[in-house]
Order: C-alpha cells, then sequence, then structure tokens
C-alpha cells in the first residue's frame, strides 16, 4: 500500500515509528508495518489458550474454595474493591445484551486484567493458596505468587498491545519472543497438553524471525 494513504488513514503519529526506526525507507517502514500485523495475528493462539485457560482455571479452583460458583460473593469489599466493580460492569453489560448473568457468563466477561490481578501482592493471604493450586503442573520450587504474577502480566501487556494494533517490534524490557516464551510456560504450568495443542498452531517463532531480519 502507498506510504501516503497508510498515513491518511493510520495516522501520521502512529506510522512515524515504523519510519524512524528506518530513517525514512517508506518501502521498509511499510513491510515493518505489515509484518507487526502479522505478528500480532500469530501471537493470538497463545493468548487465547492463557487467558481462556486461565480464567477457567482459576474459576474452578475459587468455585471448589468457597464453595459456590458465584465465589465473587463472598469476596470482602475493602480488599476487592476494583474486582467487585469489574464484575458488577460485567453483569450490567450481559443485562444491556439480554443475557443470562450466570456464573459461567460473567466469568467469560470479565478482562484479562481481573484475572491477573488476583494474583497481585495485596490477595497473598486471602487467595493465594486456592489460586496456586490452578497450577498443577508448575515445579514447587516455581510455584511462586511474584513469579507467576510477573510471568501473566508481561503477558497482559502484551495482549494489550496486540488488541490496541500497538507497535509490537520495539517493546521492552522484553521482546515478543520473551514474552511467548513465558507465555507458553505458564499456559503449560496449567496442563501440558494445552501447549501441545497450541503447537499445532503457533507460528511466532517464524514470524519473529522475519521480523528480526527487517
Amino acid at each position: 500500500m502507498d506510504w501516503h494513504v497508510m498515513e491518511t488513514h493510520f495516522s501520521v503519529a502512529r506510522t512515524r515509528r515504523y519510519l524512524n526506526a528506518f530513517e525514512g525507507n517508506v518501502v521498509r517502514a511499510a513491510s515493518a508495518y505489515d509484518q507487526n500485523m502479522l505478528l500480532g495475528q500469530a501471537l493470538m493462539p497463545m493468548l487465547h489458550a492463557l487467558e481462556v485457560g486461565l480464567r477457567n482455571a482459576v474459576h474452578a479452583r475459587l468455585s471448589l474454595a468457597f464453595g459456590r460458583s458465584d465465589w465473587w460473593e463472598n469476596l470482602p469489599a475493602a480488599e476487592f474493591g476494583w474486582s467487585l466493580r469489574e464484575i458488577a460492569g460485567a453483569k450490567e453489560k450481559l443485562a444491556r445484551r439480554h443475557e443470562s448473568q450466570a456464573p459461567d457468563k460473567v466469568v467469560a466477561e470479565l478482562t484479562f486484567a481481573f484475572w491477573t490481578a488476583l494474583f497481585n501482592a495485596r490477595h497473598q493471604d486471602s487467595l493465594w493458596a486456592h489460586l496456586r493450586l490452578a497450577f498443577p503442573h508448575c515445579p514447587k520450587e516455581v510455584r511462586q505468587r511474584k513469579r507467576i504474577s510477573g510471568a501473566l502480566n508481561s503477558v497482559r501487556d502484551l495482549r494489550n498491545r496486540v488488541f490496541h494494533h500497538e507497535p509490537l517490534l520495539w517493546i521492552r524490557p522484553h521482546n515478543v519472543d520473551q514474552c511467548h516464551t513465558r507465555g507458553r510456560e505458564a499456559i503449560g504450568w496449567l496442563d501440558p497438553r494445552l501447549v501441545a495443542w497450541l503447537d499445532q498452531h503457533d507460528q511466532v517463532k517464524t514470524r519473529w524471525q522475519i521480523c528480526t531480519r527487517l
């Protein structure tokens, strides 16, 4: 596509990062823009496996711990104010769409940020004993709240960049390849069979190699 057309429809501010990276070479900049988009596409299977797998694993563990599938109703407002507001918002969205507010529907409506926030340090005493059981295949010496939270937040930041169509080629401190590896590791902590499934669809390594040669 003509660079002027890209600037017109994708904005100068967005495309300038690519142009600057290649010292004004519009051919290389346009190629990088395309590869950035394809890299985001390639990340979707990993993001899907981790986000959906994580929320269902956490939901199962907390449902068992609290003895009810709407376990969030037992969360104290003083500690979980933000989380409870997110749940209320999810219910409102379901209501606007005239959909059921059954627990499974609420779980599916909640954001990845909601699930990763449950691993924050402030919930160490109240939730970690239950949440760690969501990762039955995580080695004992690795299964620490801080380490798991760090991996999840790294992938969450990457996910947000993908979903907002931001540049992926120059993210720091961890590049896409490193974040992808951390995501795959976290998926393996849930169940190695999910990694085997992911291997059938995951093209990130190949796509990343193309990007590093730009």
